[in-house]
């Protein structure tokens, strides 16, 4: 249950009022850097508390995106909660929220009203749309963000529906960006005195992340269109059959087509009418590349045709796999990139860096377990405010604060 400090952020104080994805995965990041993060949570605990699977009651789901926090549990809806955790806020670098439009100021925990008890505070908020323009009184989430920059018209199969990418990458991209954020605002406040106001919506990263598209709309009228996962200006550029199972090939150039197609058998395909150009095998791509490859590798293991196409033609691949193949994977493993944490009810949980990049010294590392509902109450009330036991026993009694709710209910 100890929670260990490691990393470059080690004496950076982080205060957390936040659920779901963006914004804890924001923390997450901020935590495996070294900084402290204290989650807050009202009397119901994080909605993801609530989201299955679970083990022993506790949520793999809530684990993923709270491990290596510490956490505070309280009733928001009395008065007296929020000025404790505006208490908090004075004693913070560093606030994070991701509450829907218009309620972190119904709870007097906006960025006016913090800046006033802490004017050095760096402030984050995430949210779908931002926190200001037309859009920004609405409430939105991952799947609504995808839609509304233009990813979900882009993705799925040439003859089907817009799909959805599958997992929630637009919410962990601005959780990310707000990481950079608030960790640029902290170096100009240690540069000039000064803390800010950092405002990251989901939807506004997921256009800054779609590549080249509005360049191609504006100078050559071009829409992406759905492609089934393949490349339309470069190729073979997708995921391709094996008899065992799939592998990814990224293969950027005609030089990198001419070692493949040596490599498969297919010499004379480097220079063919229809393949000598990438231009020629993105127009090709369903008529002849995709089919060709496909029925090239039916016959073959996966993982014979990664070695033949990294190892001989040395062109970027790597085989599809699952999420229980990476959790087991050696490289993974030998980078921290997947870990194991011991939780008090689940026991040894794997989960992902939420800084995937590697540092030196001092080395970021997940710092230990994700907190069960209002574990370290006495701790941090103690250490941070100064309260005193016969203070916080009188906040139990009103029920100002709350201990491990029964956890693990589904909703």
């Amino acid at each position: 249950m100890k929670l260990y400090a490691q990393g470059p952020l080690v004496g950076v104080q982080v205060l957390e009022v936040c659920e779901g994805q963006a914004g804890p995965y924001c923390g997450a990041i901020l935590s495996d850097l070294g900084a402290g993060v204290i989650k807050v949570e009202d009397r119901e605990g994080d909605y993801t508390r609530k989201l299955g699977p679970f083990t022993n009651g506790e949520s793999a789901y809530f684990i993923s995106y709270n491990r290596g926090k510490r956490g505070i549990a309280l009733d928001l809806g009395e008065k007296k909660a929020r000025e404790i955790v505006k208490e908090l806020a004075a004693k913070c670098d560093i606030f994070i929220e991701n509450l829907e439009p218009g309620e972190i100021e119904s709870l007097g925990l906006d960025y006016e009203t913090l800046k006033a008890v802490n004017p050095a505070i760096v402030y984050g908020s995430v949210s779908c749309y931002g926190r200001t323009g037309p859009l920004s009184k609405y409430p939105g989430n991952d799947i609504v963000a995808e839609a509304m920059g233009g990813h979900t018209s882009a993705n799925g199969l040439p003859d089907g529906p817009p799909q959805p990418l599958g997992i929630a990458l637009s919410e962990h991209c601005s959780g990310a960006e707000l990481a950079w954020g608030l960790l640029c605002a902290y170096l100009h406040r240690l540069l000039k005195g000064l803390g800010q106001y950092v405002d990251v919506s989901v939807s506004d990263k997921n256009i800054s992340v779609t590549e080249n598209v509005l360049a191609f709309a504006t100078m050559a009228n071009f829409t992406r269109q759905r492609t089934g996962g393949h490349h339309t200006v470069v190729g073979p550029y997708g995921v391709f059959q094996a008899g065992d199972g799939a592998y990814a090939m990224g293969c950027g150039t005609n030089e990198m087509w001419g070692r493949v197609a040596r490599a498969i058998g297919k010499p004379d395909l480097q220079e063919a009418e229809g393949w000598a150009t990438n231009l020629d095998r993105g127009k090709n791509r369903l008529t002849h590349m995709i089919p060709l490859l496909n029925e090239w590798g039916k016959d073959k293991k996966r993982d014979d045709i990664v070695r033949l196409i990294s190892d001989e033609a040395f062109v970027p691949c790597g085989p599809s796999v699952t999420h229980k193949e990476v959790r087991n994977n050696v490289h993974y493993r030998l980078r921290e990139t997947v870990v194991d944490i011991e939780q008090p009810r689940a026991g040894k949980v794997s989960v992902a860096s939420a800084f995937a990049g590697k540092m030196t010294d001092p080395r970021p590392a997940v710092q230990g377990p994700a907190p069960l509902l209002g574990e370290h109450n006495e701790e941090i009330l103690t250490a941070i405010i100064g309260l005193t036991g016969e203070e916080i026993a009188g906040l139990y009694k009103k029920r100002i604060l709350v201990q491990d709710l029964e956890l693990g209910q589904p909703i």
